[in-house]
């Protein structure tokens, strides 16, 4: 299922909604950004194992850069991908994404 619009932001839109079992939050801008996952639009997204949005147990979470180590769950990198299809029309490179 796409993410739907919930509202608008300080900047850029949120989105939010089920993607393949996990709960998802994306801040999203109208134009791409080096800041956004691999230089889109998306510059913030939270996965989630369910809606109730404690941050202390996001399985992932990007905010201008990732938070931590990369996804490595080949699951939750799906799920990263759909909302990057979705919202740039494009693939995600992992390499470059290990390098940033």
């Amino acid at each position: 299922m796409p993410l739907e619009y919930k509202h608008p932001l300080y900047t850029g839109c949120l989105y939010e909604g089920e993607v393949q079992g996990l709960y998802v939050q994306a801040q999203v801008f109208s134009e791409p950004s080096s800041f956004g996952i691999g230089e889109g639009r998306i510059s913030r997204l939270t996965v989630y194992p369910n809606n109730r949005k404690e941050v202390v147990n996001s399985l992932a979470n990007y905010e201008r850069s990732w938070h931590g180590k990369l996804p490595a769950d080949s699951k939750i990198r799906a799920v990263v991908e759909a909302a990057v299809r979705q919202f740039d029309h494009k693939d995600v490179d992992w390499e470059a994404e290990a390098s940033r």
